[in-house]
């Protein structure tokens, strides 16, 4: 996997200032939220027969937004967020109502969640989160497996990871590797990923965007961004 970049520059510099924008298209965000609700519904439906509890759930490489639906929102708990700009993560909506933590990091530097662990307000260093989303970010990360071994970490067993993405992105920051990739690929890519980081299971594939017909409207401008999401979920404790 060739891993470096058209513009290899400080990231920070990159993202100095806040990016107000989506990044994806209408009909991407109403596909994301669709297997928001389902995916973290059917979470809570299950946590609710040992605990009761609402949801308690990072989101990395976020930004203002974290694109959760109405029907997800009401039985969150806390939404912690993290980004490279905190200006965008704090104007997060959901963030800022379940009182979440804000987390600004490099992780292309250093991919540890330490920090973020040691503010939280679990003091006996178990896992808390009960599932990790990262929207249209994966293409970024020089070191995915590191990152995706620490949210493994951060993840109750039985939690899930839902990493998203499309076609649109900035190719200046994105990985020869990713670019040089179909979506199809890409999808397998982020598999490979999870499998390399360890403790995750059942990774599947989700989204129409994979298909070669889809990718190809969409580069020429006819169709919308593809949709393509790949969920795991961290192993159950023995």
């Amino acid at each position: 996997l060739d891993r470096s970049k058209l513009e290899p520059t400080q990231d920070s510099n990159f993202y100095s200032q806040p990016k107000l924008v989506t990044h994806t298209d209408d009909a991407f965000i109403q596909k994301l939220n669709e297997l928001y609700q389902d995916r973290l519904l059917s979470l809570l439906k299950n946590k609710n027969n040992n605990t009761g509890d609402g949801l308690i759930i990072l989101d990395i490489m976020s930004s203002h937004v974290s694109h959760l639906p109405p029907a997800v929102t009401r039985v969150i708990k806390r939404l912690d967020v993290h980004g490279m700009n905190a200006e965008e993560l704090t104007m997060n909506p959901v963030r800022k109502s379940t009182n979440g933590a804000i987390f600004v990091q490099n992780l292309n530097e250093n991919p540890s969640f330490v920090a973020l662990s040691s503010s939280n307000n679990e003091e006996d260093g178990s896992p808390y989160y009960d599932a990790v989303l990262c929207c249209v970010g994966i293409q970024y990360l020089e070191n995915a497996e590191s990152v995706f071994a620490e949210t493994c970490r951060l993840l109750k067993p039985g939690g899930i990871i839902i990493v998203s993405f499309t076609n649109r992105f900035f190719y200046q920051k994105a990985l020869q590797g990713w670019i040089e990739r179909g979506m199809n690929e890409r999808a397998r890519l982020v598999k490979d990923y999870l499998r390399a980081a360890g403790g995750y299971e059942c990774a599947e594939i989700i989204g129409d965007g994979t298909s070669i017909w889809n990718q190809f409207i969409s580069i020429g401008g006819i169709g919308g961004d593809p949709f393509v999401a790949v969920v795991a979920r961290k192993k159950e404790d023995k």
